[in-house]
């Protein structure tokens, strides 16, 4: 006779300080299937983030319809570094195409602290609906959201997205400025090189975002002695 195994303790596992633990209790309770579906949909409530975090990955390896919008909502979790938070974009990308609608929604009305990460997996998924929705909000009032929204395009469509983002180069926050010439460099443009210098001359940057300008001016110096570059193929 085959031990039945309660989900309830498989998700109280899930907040073990021992990883393998952890580890074990989430695939266990993906196997167990629907008995499991409904204590983990309680667990993305739990107070512990580390219990949020593989309810999230659990759920959406089990591609469980009633746990998208949860799995979206968790986006906005800030605790803990926004681990959770990390840990559903990455499930919700997984997901793929079916997440979609629910992160458009988000994207577009979600709370605020959801919204980029919301953006940037939509990006990833792709789909040529895309298109409209994203460049609507190159436009919108929050800089993250314009500056995801410019790193989406740039993911989703590569060098048909240039000419739409290039125009936020001129974008009057810097970390806009910023994102969009690493989403340019990222669709094979050297039309951010303005933007990386700006970074890279500018005194009061850290040496972190000093090297990361860095680093792209040398992926764009690539692109054009490779012949890569979309501005030396045309």
């Amino acid at each position: 006779m085959t031990e039945r195994i309660d989900p309830e303790l498989l998700v109280e596992r899930l907040s073990s300080d021992h990883e393998g633990w952890r580890a074990d209790a989430e695939l266990r309770l993906v196997e167990l299937g629907e008995a499991a579906v409904e204590p983990l949909l309680r667990a993305l409530r739990h107070p512990s983030p580390s219990v949020r975090l593989h309810a999230a990955r659990a759920l959406s390896r089990m591609r469980e319809p009633r746990a998208l919008g949860p799995i979206v909502a968790a986006l906005g979790d800030a605790e803990n570094f926004g681990a959770v938070a990390i840990a559903a974009e990455k499930a919700l990308v997984g997901w793929g195409a079916p997440a979609r609608p629910a992160l458009q929604e988000a994207a577009l009305r979600g709370p605020e602290e959801a919204r980029p990460r919301a953006i940037r997996a939509l990006g990833q998924v792709g789909g040529d609906e895309l298109e409209a929705p994203l460049r609507r909000l190159l436009a919108d009032p929050s800089a993250a959201v314009r500056t995801q929204a410019a790193a989406a395009l740039a993911a989703a469509f590569g060098e048909r997205a240039i000419g739409w983002i290039e125009p936020l180069l001129a974008d009057g926050d810097k970390w806009v400025r910023y994102g969009v010439a690493e989403a340019l460099v990222r669709a094979g443009s050297v039309r951010g090189r303005g933007a990386l210098e700006e970074a890279l001359r500018d005194p009061e940057e850290d040496a972190g975002i000093r090297g990361w300008a860095e680093e792209l001016l040398d992926e764009l110096g690539e692109l054009v002695r490779t012949g890569r570059a979309v501005e030396a193929r045309r």
